[in-house]
């Protein structure tokens, strides 16, 4: 009886990387590094926080770059 009640809810999905549909031109990826640098400020996890931190000012940088590129 055990055995029934706890096999009986069991979803059986196997995800494919189709599954997630992600528009590339829509990610803000400044706004995602932001977001992990609070939660590596609050976990106190220095490793992370220097590690999105870079990612973060790099992509800071690159934006200011194709800005000046503008006319």
């Amino acid at each position: 009886m055990l055995l029934l009640l706890l096999s009986g809810c069991v979803a059986h999905h196997n995800p494919q990387p189709i599954d997630t549909k992600l528009d590339e031109s829509k990610r803000d990826w400044a706004e995602v590094y932001r977001h992990e640098i609070k939660i590596a400020v609050e976990n106190e996890d220095i490793d992370a926080y220097n590690f999105f931190f870079k990612e973060y000012m790099r992509d800071r940088i690159r934006r200011f770059k194709k800005d000046q590129k503008k006319p």
